[in-house]
């Protein structure tokens, strides 16, 4: 159990290096950074694949295959949009989240082609024997296909041939993501944590993802029932801005104009 929170906790530090000391490097030159990921990723599975072990790298592999990392990276992006945008720290990291959707999900990669192959070869049988599973590999899969196309929609080149209207709408399925990884969360580690002989890093892991979604839902509702209320006083001054200072010019009768004549 140390050991996940360590890699846990060390995930939360690079995610948060990413995002504030390195965040204008990051912003100039985001390839660099992908590609990064992707070099990181591709030496740990072609490790991995190959059947070398490393224990001194250990940790750096949990970070990878847990998706801890990825999760943290992601964590950041969906908390930015919970607050102010008058903020100083959402002005900070309002400008890089596109680029660190797009790192988070280049990082998910490895958990996605890590566990993947355990589960393809007895898909058949894992859907006729096993409901839990195969439950959470289809959320798994629906959200690998929800993160790809918000990543892939989150590259500039592409986001500027988008309809801006169709763009939202898209991202906005990233509240989805959170609900669907949730209860990937659920469906993978609810067995292991609370079975006959529960885990202790499985609940904790259970535990900490469940009160990170909590935490996100209400800061989320919150901002939105505060940017509901900013609308309405807007609207509510300028309807009275208009009442104030626009009079209506009377149309003269019929009578009146007789007289004038």
């Amino acid at each position: 159990m140390i050991d996940d929170v360590v890699s846990a906790a060390l995930s939360v530090v690079i995610a948060l290096v990413v995002a504030f000391p390195l965040a204008k490097p990051f912003k100039r030159h985001p390839w660099v950074f992908y590609g990064v990921a992707i070099a990181v990723v591709f030496i740990h599975l072609w490790y991995r694949f190959t059947g070398v072990y490393v224990a001194s790298l250990q940790r750096f592999v949990d970070i990878l295959t847990k998706g801890y990392l990825a999760a943290a990276l992601f964590a950041v992006v969906m908390f930015t949009g919970t607050m102010d945008e008058r903020s100083r720290l959402r002005r900070q990291l309002q400008p890089i989240r596109a680029e660190l959707s797009i790192l988070s999900f280049v990082l998910a990669l490895d958990h996605v082609i890590v566990f993947l192959p355990t589960y393809l070869p007895r898909l058949g049988s894992i859907f006729a024997h096993s409901p839990v599973i195969a439950m959470s590999l289809t959320v798994a899969l629906l959200l690998t296909v929800l993160y790809a196309v918000l990543s892939v929609t989150s590259v500039r080149v592409l986001r500027v041939r988008i309809p801006y209207r169709t763009w939202k709408a898209l991202q906005r399925s990233s509240y989805l993501m959170v609900g669907l990884l949730w209860l990937h969360i659920v469906l993978a580690l609810g067995r292991s944590a609370f079975g006959g002989h529960g885990s202790l890093a499985a609940q904790v892991a259970f535990g900490s993802y469940t009160v990170v979604t909590v935490v996100y839902v209400m800061l989320r509702v919150r901002k939105a029932v505060y940017d509901r209320r900013a609308h309405d006083e807007v609207r509510s001054e300028a309807a009275a801005y208009v009442r104030a200072n626009v009079t209506e010019t009377p149309i003269p009768s019929v009578e009146s104009q007789d007289r004038q004549a």
